[in-house]
């Protein structure tokens, strides 16, 4: 099983984020979440992954902190072979939280989203050019499993030379694994934004080339690692295995159905989440369409896997088809492995969407 905890909790609300977050909680009110999560997190079995974010986890203070990974730890069976990540900003990392972190996961993942000051200003990031250099000393010299650094192009007064310098940055820091993200508009960010994203996707291949030249593969969309290094929980994910949500706008997965917690108020009243049941076809298309995100994309034993999985005959048959509305260079489709190539991948959302309407 993989689980997720949504930390809703911030310093303040930066202009490009859309998740559910909280600004400026008080102690009192994460403590009642985190009695809440107490409450609710036990005798959950055995833990594939663990993927701590939000929000801010490290909002928290270090006692609260402490205290989180206390109730995971009770409720939930970790084992040495347990992938746990969690999110963390710069603005709250201090020496004592980064060793409570370093003793409980085993992959932390920082946004710094640019290390240019006047960029990070822009978007909201309230974070100077010293408290960055802090933070990434105080995680360097935890020695980390894996290190994460998010990063976003595409910015308001960010150059690709602004952006590259960074993404260099973060290669020398030693990180891992890199997630590269296109500034996109979203309906409830308060940062907003053209519709046109041509030069992102223009940007996209140069990014690629960068990050092969230094040991980066490309594995998502996204995302970017060196071998071995991938996100374990996102790519379990991706690929339709199950997942246990908790905290307020946390989701889950059993292999069938989805659902959804409600605002933290709800969640803490015990409100019952909302469902997601659709038909087992259109499911079906989800999960397919969702790990073609991936350069993996997949395989026959891998759809095998898949709770209730048609033919694999059936999905060459389907991919065929839309692949059919579409130039031929962004798909890899052979009798064994079914993926969108790099250039297909840059519209992955078209694809999907054919996909989806595919199974309606």
């Amino acid at each position: 099983m993989n689980y997720y905890f949504h930390i809703p909790f911030c310093a303040s609300k930066c202009g490009y984020c859309a998740f559910y977050s909280i600004p400026e909680a008080d102690r009192f009110l994460i403590d009642s979440y985190l009695d809440q999560l107490e409450r609710t997190l036990h005798s959950c079995g055995t833990a594939e992954t663990v993927y701590i974010g939000g929000g801010t986890p490290t909002y928290l203070s270090a006692v609260q902190l402490k205290r989180l990974f206390a109730i995971i730890r009770s409720g939930i069976d970790i084992t040495p072979e347990t992938e746990i990540s969690c999110e963390a900003n710069p603005e709250s990392i201090t020496p004592e939280k980064c060793g409570i972190l370093r003793e409980n996961i085993t992959r932390i993942s920082m946004g710094v989203q640019s290390f240019d000051a006047a960029v990070r200003k822009n978007i909201g990031r309230h974070c100077s050019g010293k408290v960055l250099e802090d933070a990434i000393t105080l995680i360097r010299s935890a020695g980390f499993p894996h290190w994460n650094m998010d990063l976003i192009f595409a910015l308001p007064g960010q150059s690709d030379e602004s952006f590259f310098a960074g993404a260099e940055m973060a290669v020398e820091y030693g990180v891992d694994h890199i997630s590269c993200y296109a500034l996109t508009a979203e309906e409830n960010a308060a940062l907003k934004l053209p519709e046109d994203d041509e030069h992102a996707a223009e940007m996209m291949p140069e990014i690629c080339d960068f990050m092969n030249a230094r040991g980066f593969r490309r594995y998502e969309i996204s995302n970017f690692a060196r071998p071995g290094c991938e996100c374990r929980h996102n790519c379990n994910v991706w690929k339709g295995g199950r997942l246990a949500g908790f905290g307020p706008a946390a989701c889950g997965f059993d292999g069938t159905d989805r659902w959804s917690n409600g605002t933290l108020d709800e969640w803490l009243t015990g409100r019952t989440p909302m469902q997601d049941a659709i038909p087992h076809m259109a499911r079906l298309q989800e999960i397919f369409a969702v790990n073609l995100r991936t350069a993996d994309g997949w395989t026959p034993d891998m759809w095998a896997e898949v709770p209730n999985a048609d033919s694999w005959a059936r999905r060459l048959e389907i991919i065929r088809e839309i692949a059919a509305n579409f130039p031929a260079e962004w798909f890899d489709i052979s009798a064994e492995h079914i993926a969108l190539t790099g250039n297909g991948m840059m519209f992955w959302n078209s694809v999907a969407g054919e996909i989806f309407d595919h199974g309606a």
